[in-house]
């Protein structure tokens, strides 16, 4: 029972000592709020100013850190929510991809079929979008890039590709006319663009959301007007292909002459995004050529074959460009996922960096005002003022804690919770004038 009330006692000792310093700053600030004759002498018979700003921390909580730790925080839930829905896009891209492929693949097949078939009888001359002129001489540019930003170094890479390929054509005398897809390369051309030579063609469509045909065949209408027009000998369209999710390359591919003998990239591929262990990738697969459908020599044409073939061609670049818009897509919306993964990292580490700062300082604060209580308890141990409780220690005292113990085994006369601590109210009053 002694050895137990020994600690409490202990315990009753500090909490006695840090309510009389408590009182003492009480009681200074209440003198430092007085007028200057009141005031007068209270030090060495100086006077002091009527009103002197407090020293002691109020509050150990910055409020600026802790605002900034919870702008933080909200930043990092946003660019999380981004990059989740990037991914659900990502998904819908590989699904456009896949729903596209056999179209694709029938039409190049026909296609295939009836060059085949017509092989040496000057098809190249009676089609004018296979039509392979002798001398380039003016070239049509299509930039796809995207309508926002917040997705890394994505349009940034195309539009450095962009300005170099019209600077080589530039040098070979020759000024591309652009046809723009996304508002990052519209706004690039009083940029980025700017220095370099070109004729923009007023022609821009918006990077779609959600890619489909329709689009596609109105971006391919307008290349495909630009070439038969006879303003341009050759169309290239430069995008960024879509590799995996941490990377994709800046291409340039030739749209128009079409090759009458090779309708296929030789990069032809398909993605598929999956998820193992919680984690996002992507699974690729080499698609391999369209294989040529066989026309048997028998068959009779209700029309020309160069007829059909004429009106089969749009559609099979109208399906490249679905190809390529869905690659721009997944491209796009890949390099947002990363940019946002590091984003989102970056609001953890940062607020745990501030975190603890916040946390420093305010244990700072507290640990000051502790010292200054503790500092002016001790002033009045020092000076051997009793009348105001006991001293700080008191009950440490190897003495008064055996004599205790021996008297407790006795006759078990000490209590088992120490008597409570004297406050300010039941201490005398100190003049701190009083002679």
């Amino acid at each position: 029972m002694a050895l137990e009330a020994a600690p409490r006692r202990r315990a009753g000792s500090l909490a006695s000592g840090l309510a009389l310093g408590a009182g003492l700053l009480l009681a200074a600030t209440t003198l430092c709020g007085r007028s200057q004759p009141e005031a007068q002498g209270f030090v060495s018979g100086s006077r002091l100013p009527s009103e002197r700003p407090l020293k002691v921390q109020m509050g150990g909580v910055d409020k600026l850190i802790s605002d900034r730790i919870k702008s933080v925080e909200k930043t990092g839930k946003l660019t999380d929510a981004m990059r989740l829905v990037a991914a659900a896009k990502v998904r819908r891209a590989q699904d456009g991809v896949a729903k596209s492929r056999p179209f694709s693949d029938e039409l190049s097949g026909m296609i295939k079929g009836l060059v085949k078939k017509l092989k040496g009888s000057g098809l190249e001359a009676e089609l004018p979008m296979l039509r392979v002129p002798d001398k380039v001489t003016n070239v049509g540019l299509v930039l796809v890039t995207a309508n926002r930003g917040l997705c890394g170094a994505y349009n940034t890479f195309v539009l450095k590709m962009a300005k170099r390929r019209i600077e080589a054509l530039n040098a070979q005398g020759i000024a591309p006319k652009l046809i723009i897809v996304g508002k990052k390369a519209l706004a690039s051309l009083k940029t980025r663009l700017l220095d370099v030579e070109k004729n923009y063609t007023e022609t821009f469509f918006g990077m779609p959301d959600s890619i489909n045909a329709a689009k596609a065949s109105e971006i391919g209408d307008a290349i495909r007007n630009l070439f038969l027009s006879g303003e341009v000998d050759k169309v290239e369209i430069l995008y960024a292909k879509f590799y995996n999710l941490i990377k994709n390359e800046p291409t340039i591919r030739t749209l128009l002459p079409l090759s009458p003998t090779g309708f296929d990239d030789p990069n032809d591929e398909t993605f598929r995004m999956t998820s193992e262990d919680g984690r996002l990738k992507v699974e690729k697969e080499k698609v391999p050529a369209a294989k040529a459908r066989n026309i048997e020599s028998d068959v009779i044409f209700d029309q020309p074959p160069e007829v059909i073939l004429n009106s089969m061609l749009p559609l099979y670049l109208n399906s490249q460009l679905l190809s390529i818009l869905f690659d721009a897509q997944a491209s796009e919306l890949s390099s947002r996922m990363t940019a946002m993964k590091a984003a989102t990292d970056n609001a953890k580490e940062l607020k745990k960096k501030l975190t603890m700062i916040y946390n420093k300082k305010r244990q700072e604060g507290i640990t000051a005002e502790i010292s200054e209580i503790c500092a002016g308890a001790m002033a009045l141990d020092e000076k051997g003022d009793k009348t105001s409780g006991p001293a700080l220690g008191i009950f440490d005292n190897s003495d008064t804690v055996g004599a205790d113990f021996m008297k407790e085994l006795e006759d078990g006369s000490i209590p088992d919770t120490p008597e409570d601590p004297q406050g300010p109210d039941d201490r005398p009053v100190i003049d701190p004038y009083a002679n």
